[in-house]
C-alpha cells in the first residue's frame, strides 16, 4: 500500500491529523488512538536501511513493511508508515511534540493537553499510558495521580508523572532547585541561600557553581560582592554551615525557584532545543563531513600560562583527531588552519614554538589579526557547508568543532563545551574591507542570517553533540569542568556572548571545545604530554561516532600506538 502524499493539516472528513515535519516527514494520529510517522525513503534506500535510520534498527523491517500493506520494496517520493512504537527515542520526541504543541515539561512531570481526537477514543487513559510511558496498564495510575475517571475532556490537561515516563521524555524535564537552596528577601531584593559545607570555599561552591563565572577577576569580584551582602568580613574564615546570600539577579536560571520568569524562559528554550534531536544512524560516519577547527595560531599564542602557548597545544590535538578520523571512520575532514605545509603530530611531550598557522582559505590567511583569523573561519565552515549541503542534501551530516584551552581561575579544572545559544546569535552579520573581500569563501556568501527555528535546531543538535563530548571525556577518564560542562554562553565582565566562531556559523551542528584550564597547574601538566593529547583526540572520535548512533568506541578499533 502506497501512502499518498497529505497536506499537512487535518484533512475535512478524515479521523487522521497529520503535521508536518522537516525532510518529508509527518506525524500523524489516527482516529485519537494511533500514532506514526509518515517518511519520505532516502535516495537509493532499501527497506532494511530506512529501518536503520528512523528505528535504529534493521530488524523491525518486517513490521514497517506490514503496517504498509507488506510492501517489498520503497519508492522514492512516496511516505510510508512507521508505526509510533519502532521509532528511535529521538524521533518520538520530535513526533509527539508536533502532535501535542500544548504539552509542556514540568518539574513533577508530562503535562498533556487532551484534544477532541483523544476524547472522543475508546479507553484514552490506556492511549496516554501507551504513548508516553509504553504500558497500556499504566492507565489506572495515571487516572488515580489525576484524580480522572474513564472520560476525558477536551481541553484538560494530565500530568503524566516523571516515574512513568518513557526514558527520553524524562530527561526533558525541568529540574527542580537543588536541595540545598533556600530562597529569601530583604531591603536589597531577593537572594538564594546557600550554607557552606566542610571544606568548600566561597568562590568555588557558591560563585562558580550558582553564577556560572569561572574567569579569575570575575569571579574574585562577585565573592566579594557576595561576602559584603551575607555580612562576611574574612572570606577565608566562614564557619561551616554560614548561611551564604547569592543575589537572584546573579544567578544562572536553572538554580532560580520555580516558576522563577528567568527560569521559566530558559526551561521553554531547553525543551524547545531537544525537539531537534533525532539525527541518522550512520555507522562509520558515511557520508559525514567534520570540519576541524584549532584556536588561535600563528601570531596569535591565545592563552599563555608557564610557558605553554594555547595554540600549538590544541593544534596538535586538532592534528591527531583529524587523522584518527581520517584512519578508522569514513568522514571527510577538513581542518580550517594549518602549520607549515602538512599536517603532523608532533612525537613529543613539550611542543616547540611556532608562529606559522595560516587560515586555509582561498587565498589563505597567515594569522596576524585574531579577530580576521576568527571571522575567516567562520565563512570557511559555511563555504564547506553549502558544498557538503549540495552534495548530500542532509544538514545534520555536517559537525563544526573549535579546539581550545582556557585560562580560569586556577581552583577550576576540566573540560568545557560551549554552544550556540539561540538568544545570542540572532541578526544579520557579514564583514567587510581588504582582507576579507579577497577570499573566495566571503565573496561566495557575504552576510549570514538565521532563522528562530534554524537557532533553536542548533542549539539542540550542538547540546547533544556536547553532552556526547563531555559523556567521552568522563569515560576516557579525562577531567571535566565540575559545576556546568555545557554552556549556552561564556560570561565574561557580567556580559554574555556567543563567540563569532559559532555564532555567524551555518552548520547546525556546532561547538567550541576547551580541552582544559591551563590557570591550573594539573591541566597544564598533562597537556603537555603526548598521552593526554592522543586521549583527546580519542575521545573526540568516540564521541562524534556516539552523537550518530554508534555504540562501539572508536578507541577499540584504534591500535595503542595511533
Amino acid at each position: 500500500m502506497l501512502l499518498v502524499l497529505l497536506s499537512a493539516t487535518a484533512v475535512p472528513g478524515s479521523a487522521t491529523r497529520r503535521v508536518e515535519l522537516a525532510e518529508g516527514q509527518v506525524a500523524a494520529l489516527s482516529g485519537g488512538r494511533e500514532i506514526y510517522l509518515e517518511a519520505i525513503p532516502e535516495k537509493s534506500e532499501g527497506l532494511l536501511a530506512f529501518a536503520r535510520r528512523l528505528c535504529g534498527t534493521d530488524s523491525v523491517a518486517r513490521q514497517i513493511a506490514a503496517a504498509n500493506g507488506g510492501i517489498r520494496s520503497l519508492e522514492l517520493g512516496v511516505r510510508y508508515r512507521v508505526p509510533f512504537e519502532l521509532l528511535r527515542p529521538a524521533y518520538q520526541v520530535r513526533v509527539l511534540n508536533a502532535l501535542f504543541e500544548s504539552d509542556r515539561p514540568t518539574p513533577g512531570g508530562w503535562e498533556h493537553v487532551v484534544g477532541d481526537a483523544e476524547r472522543q477514543a475508546p479507553d484514552a487513559l490506556g492511549r496516554l499510558a501507551d504513548w508516553f510511558t509504553g504500558d497500556e496498564a499504566n492507565a489506572a495510575e495515571l487516572a488515580r495521580h489525576n484524580r480522572v475517571g474513564d472520560s476525558l475532556a477536551a481541553g484538560q490537561s494530565i500530568v503524566i508523572p516523571a516515574h512513568l515516563l518513557r526514558g527520553h521524555l524524562r530527561s526533558m524535564l525541568p529540574q527542580p532547585p537543588p536541595s540545598d537552596l533556600e530562597f529569601g528577601e530583604d531591603e536589597e531584593g531577593e537572594y538564594a541561600v546557600y550554607r557552606l559545607k566542610a571544606g568548600e570555599a566561597l568562590y568555588s561552591a557558591v560563585v562558580v557553581r550558582f553564577t556560572g563565572n569561572v574567569y579569575a577577576d570575575d569571579v574574585n569580584a562577585l565573592a566579594r560582592e557576595v561576602a559584603t551582602r551575607s555580612g562576611i568580613r574574612d572570606v577565608t574564615d566562614i564557619p561551616i554551615g554560614f548561611a551564604v546570600r547569592i543575589p537572584l539577579e546573579l544567578m544562572l536560571p536553572e538554580f532560580l525557584p520555580a516558576g522563577h520568569p528567568r527560569r521559566v524562559e530558559y526551561e521553554k528554550s531547553l525543551f524547545e532545543a531537544a525537539k531537534f534531536g533525532a539525527l541518522p544512524k550512520l555507522g562509520h560516519l558515511d557520508g559525514v563531513t567534520v570540519i576541524l577547527d584549532s584556536g588561535h595560531g600563528g601570531k596569535d599564542v591565545g592563552a599563555s600560562q608557564g610557558g605553554v602557548w594555547e595554540s600549538l597545544y590544541v593544534y596538535d590535538i586538532m592534528v591527531r583527531t583529524k587523522q584518527l578520523l581520517e584512519e578508522t571512520t569514513a568522514a571527510t575532514v577538513v581542518a580550517t588552519t594549518r602549520d607549515g605545509s602538512a599536517f603532523r603530530a608532533q612525537a613529543r611531550d613539550v611542543l616547540p614554538f611556532s608562529r606559522g598557522h595560516e587560515v586555509l582559505t582561498t587565498p589563505s590567511y597567515p594569522i596576524e589579526d585574531s579577530s580576521v583569523s576568527a571571522h575567516l573561519r567562520w565563512y570557511l565552515a559555511n563555504s564547506v557547508y553549502r558544498r557538503a549541503l549540495a552534495a548530500h542534501g542532509d544538514p545534520s551530516k555536517v559537525l563544526f568543532l573549535s579546539l581550545h584551552a582556557d585560562s580560569l581561575h586556577p581552583s577550576l579544572r576540566g573540560a568545557m563545551a560551549y554552544i550556540p545559544g539561540a538568544e545570542y546569535c540572532a541578526g544579520s552579520y557579514g564583514k567587510s574591507g581588504a582582507v576579507y573581500a579577497a577570499r573566495r569563501e566571503v565573496q561566495e556568501q557575504p552576510r549570514v542570517s538565521f532563522s528562530g527555528s534554524e537557532l533553536t535546531r542548533s542549539e539542540g543538535w550542538s547540546r547533544e553533540l556536547a553532552q556526547r563530548l563531555i559523556d567521552a571525556f568522563r569515560e576516557h577518564r579525562l577531567p571535566v569542568h565540575e559545576y556546568k560542562p555545557i554552556r549556552e554562553k561564556i560570561i565574561r565582565n557580567r556580559r554574555s556572548w556567543v563567540p563569532a566562531v559559532l555564532r555567524y556559523n551555518e552548520v547546525p551542528g556546532k561547538l567550541l571545545f576547551e580541552v582544559c584550564n591551563l590557570a591550573n597547574a594539573e591541566d597544564r601538566r598533562l597537556i603537555q604530554t603526548q598521552a593526554y593529547r592522543q586521549n583527546v583526540a580519542r575521545a573526540v572520535v568516540d564521541a562524534i561516532l556516539a552523537y550518530y548512533g554508534y555504540d562501539e568506541s572508536a578507541s577499540a578499533r584504534v591500535a595503542a600506538g595511533l
